[in-house]
């Protein structure tokens, strides 16, 4: 172990100091390198967290010399004769009978370089304050000693407020590197709890944590802020004032930061304090000194406490505490910090830098010209025209609102209008555009309005008219008259209401046009919607792949650009759910559905994202049998459909609490619930309410009261509603929608005692339609109606495909058994009645059985092929769970059901 003289040892701070366990383990892993640097402004304990290294090095028996450097060292022969008196101690006896005082600086450096040689193990030279040396003279000095290559056992720590600018990319290159600065330098909030302990017992953890945040863990502050809160008796108020302008921070910062510097360059810093950030050609475009970019350029010269904020180092930002300083100094100079800002804003806008501009515009408290901004950058279009979108912009502006003459900027104002709306905000958004369209008289601001006015039709859940989105699209006819965003909305909201109206083939179209033009205007944004209606197109066309490619595409490039848990981010796991939960997955969409449908009820939404989480919530509560949770689950449903104002959303998720009722057996409360809910037996008729294509999801009157009468056992009513809704249809149904009539149909005609032509049906749906990938609309009907389904594919002896294709289906996730219904419940349900659990067609049968007529017999009394007897003999066999004609006759006499 080496022992030096008083200058040549690092400082001795006792207990002061907390121990820098993390950066000592990061240096304790490499070791030191041929250049180590510690580059930092005053105040970050350089030299303090340098001497714990040193003293870790010492205790392995490391050789170490400490070389505190002083102003007369940036002459090139003091600092050669200081590094000599440093090494003394390594090599007693070089150093007799030299006086280095009287030798040239080539002498000098040889004389270092052997002596250097000499030493045979690894020798770590840490020179301490080495930016008062730092000349260009010395730093050849330095390059030197580093590019020699029979010095590599000697290793250089330099400890500075800045960096060398000798060259040191080939030691970079060769891994003999170590930088360490600001970033590492700064307390971990750990660091800082620890700093304080046993001498600020004032402060909580959570005001520390505050504390180290603000001054982004600047040793020099927090040490500040621990005196005075010793010395103080209120240590709240020291924690809301505490920054630059605090007397005694500003005394340290002054003397030990400022009052050094050359007066240019104090006049450089309280010029630019307003700015929340700097660069050369702004500072040169917006101060008053025609050298300003070379004034940017010197700062780098100088001790200060400044962040680099890019890999290219061209924008850089004060420290806050010190930026707060600077401001005071600015105020006390009288420096017009206002008119700065609003040439920094001005200077953004020629650069197209739209949020920048606009936040220096409000900074200088100018909301007129932060709305001119948004106006001339294309206003409402802002919204879409970034990867992240241009929510926060917007937002920002709404706070100030009421300081904006707004008719003057109807396309800034239908942003806030848009932000509004994405918002929940209705009442608002509802405002904004009755704002804009007092203002916007002429063609192409009309035009603008009508986009906006359509979008606003999405989030309020109201039907765009016919004439409007005719003029969407002949707005699009204007080609070059119509900015790329705009065309790019007209044509999302072509896509979004094709949709909604089932002409999946042009919201397909339409939306993969928008999804193009967005993403050839920049605005990745506004592209990322289009995977809703491009997906929800595909999912209803029975491309179940494709949606889900889509969404997940969709939910990729939200995390990706937004963030997890973003809205759309949101929107793609709710959509996604529905795919999952058509398919079987429950697990998967429920999960998913946890936070994301939740997430949507309270923020960027519209009527159909959050009817595709409900039913998607509703298909896996069920499926899962939990009947409770699904009662629940529609409450909480229709207050959120009541608080956003959508009607449509409050009708679907009534008319799911109708099917919930009659698929649990509960027929006369589903009654009950249908008529005073607007599900009327007359409304059951109108050709308005039934109209499937303007209902993508959810029932309609004509199917809900089909269901009840089947449920009832009123077979010929029910056909007569449902075959009513079924010709009346103008355009042909999804597919999803198809799968659902095709199994009520085959319901009806099991129970009117039509096996054969319920087994055609069931073969026509099963190689039709691509039912594996919504098996859950078929496991819904429950499990009465799935077992007769088997018992119908083995019986009427249909081909082996179909029986195979039926089967892929059912063998998915477990059958629904609904908590709590009852044995009857759940025969009401699959549409039997009370008579012995028997169909209407197959008491019929018992009777004639119990007369003692055969199978031809009986098939001649009512009309039914040999087969179709068959199949209700078999049906009744396994109801009243026997194996012959007369055990069958029996158990119906000794229940009841035959005299």
């Amino acid at each position: 172990m080496v022992t030096h003289q008083n200058r040549f040892q690092p400082p001795v701070h006792g207990g002061q100091h907390i121990r820098r366990r993390n950066l000592l383990q990061q240096l304790q892993r490499l070791g030191p390198l041929r250049l180590t640097t510690i580059i930092a402004p005053a105040g970050y304990g350089k030299t303090s967290f340098a001497a714990q290294w040193y003293d870790s090095l010492r205790n392995q028996g490391a050789n170490l010399v400490w070389l505190p450097l002083e102003v007369d060292d940036c002459d090139q022969s003091h600092l050669l004769v200081a590094l000599l008196e440093a090494l003394q101690d390594l090599q007693p006896g070089e150093g007799r009978g030299l006086d280095a005082n009287s030798m040239p600086v080539a002498t000098l450096l040889s004389v270092l370089v052997t002596r250097l040689r000499r030493i045979e193990t690894p020798v770590t030279l840490f020179l301490d304050d080495y930016h008062f040396a730092q000349t260009d003279a010395t730093e050849s000095l330095l390059a030197k000693l580093l590019a020699a290559k029979d010095l590599t056992h000697v290793k250089f720590v330099l400890i500075s407020r800045s960096a060398p600018r000798f060259p040191i990319s080939a030691l970079r290159l060769n891994g003999e590197l170590k930088q360490i600065g600001v970033a590492d330098l700064s307390f971990s909030e750990t660091e800082a709890q620890e700093f304080f302990v046993g001498r600020a017992e004032k402060l909580t953890r959570e005001q520390i944590g505050e504390l180290n945040k603000r001054t982004e863990g600047w040793a020099v502050a927090l040490q500040m802020v621990r005196v005075l809160v010793a010395e103080s008796s209120n240590s709240a108020s020291i924690l809301e004032s505490f920054d630059g302008s605090n007397a005694e921070m500003a005394r340290y910062l002054s003397e030990q930061v400022f009052s050094s510097l050359p007066s240019d360059i104090q006049h450089f810093l309280v010029e630019t304090a307003s700015l929340p950030a700097i660069s050369r050609t702004l500072a040169a475009a917006i101060c008053g000194s025609p050298d300003a970019a070379t004034l940017f350029n010197r700062l780098a010269d100088h001790a200060l406490p400044i962040a680099v904020l890019d890999a290219q180092g061209m924008w850089i930002r004060c420290h806050p505490v010190f930026n707060s300083f600077l401001k005071e100094e600015a105020i006390r100079v009288g420096i017009e910090t206002q008119d700065i800002l609003r040439k920094a804003a001005r200077w953004f806008q020629t650069r197209d830098d739209c949020e920048a501009a606009v936040r220096h515009a409000l900074l200088a408290d100018d909301t007129a010209l932060a709305a001119e901004i948004i106006e001339t950058s294309g206003g409402w279009r802002r919204v879409y025209a970034t990867t992240r979108g241009g929510t926060l912009l917007f937002q920002t502006l709404i706070a100030k609102a009421a300081d904006i003459n707004l008719s003057g900027y109807p396309l800034t104002t239908l942003g806030l209008c848009v932000i509004s709306a994405k918002a929940g905000q209705l009442d608002a958004a509802n405002h904004y555009l009755a704002i804009a369209e007092r203002a916007c008289t002429g063609q192409t601001l009309s035009r603008d309005l009508r986009v906006v006015r359509v979008l606003m039709s999405l989030y309020t859940d109201r039907w765009a008219s016919t004439a409007d989105l005719s003029a969407l699209e002949d707005d699009l006819a204007y080609g070059s008259d119509v900015q790329l965003i705009h065309r790019a909305l007209a044509l999302n909201m072509l896509a979004y209401n094709f949709l909604i109206r089932t002409d999946l083939d042009r919201a397909i179209h339409y939306g993969q046009l928008a999804m193009r033009a967005f993403r050839d205007g920049g605005a990745d944004f506004g592209a990322m919607h289009l995977y809703t209606h491009i997906g929800q197109a595909a999912f209803f066309s029975g491309d179940s792949a494709s949606a889900e490619d889509a969404y997940r595409s969709l939910i990729a490039e939200a995390q990706s650009n937004i963030g997890e848990g973003s809205d759309l981010d949101a929107v793609g796991q709710v959509l996604l759910s529905e795919v999952l939960s058509m398919r079987g997955d429950h697990d998967a969409a429920s999960s998913a559905l946890s936070w994301a449908l939740p997430h949507l009820e309270r923020h960027d939404t519209w009527f159909d994202l959050l009817a595709a989480g409900f039913m998607a919530q509703q298909r896996v509560l069920r499926l899962n049998g939990n009947v409770l949770a699904a009662h629940a689950a529609i409450d909480s449903a229709r207050a959120t459909a009541r608080r956003r104002g959508f009607e449509r959303l409050t009708r679907l998720i009534d008319g799911e609490r109708v099917t919930l009722l009659v698929a649990t057996g509960d027929i006369e409360d589903a009654v009950r619930y249908a008529e005073t809910s607007g599900f009327t037996t007359q409304a059951a008729y109108a050709d308005a309410a039934n109209n499937l294509s303007l209902n993508l999801r959810g029932c309609v009157p004509a199917l809900l009261w089909a269901r009840i009468y089947a449920a009832r056992g009123d077979i010929a009513r029910a056909r007569d509603v449902f075959d009513r809704l079924r010709t009346q249809q103008a355009l042909k149904p999804h597919v999803p929608r198809r799968i659902e009539l095709d199994l009520l149909d085959i319901r009806l005609l099991q129970a009117e005692g039509r096996p054969d032509k319920a087994a055609a049906c069931l073969s026509n749906l099963l190689l039709s339609q691509p039912i594996a990938n919504y098996r859950a609309i078929l496991q819904i009907e429950g499990a009465d109606f799935t077992n007769a389904l088997r018992r119908l594919a083995t019986l009427m002896e249909i081909p082996a495909v179909i029986s195979q294709r039926l089967a892929q289906v059912l063998d998915g996730p477990a059958m629904p058994t609904l908590a709590n219904v009852t044995a009857a419940n759940a025969a009401a349900a699959s549409g039997i009645n009370e008579s012995g659990g028997l169909t209407e067609r197959e008491r019929g049968v018992m009777h004639l059985l119990s007369a003692g007529l055969s199978n031809k017999e009986i098939g001649r009394q009512l009309d039914l092929s040999d087969n179709t007897v068959k199949f209700h003999l078999r049906n009744i066999f396994a109801k009243l769970n026997v194996t012959t004609r007369t055990a069958a006759v029996t158990a119906g006499r000794n229940s009841g059901m035959l005299p």
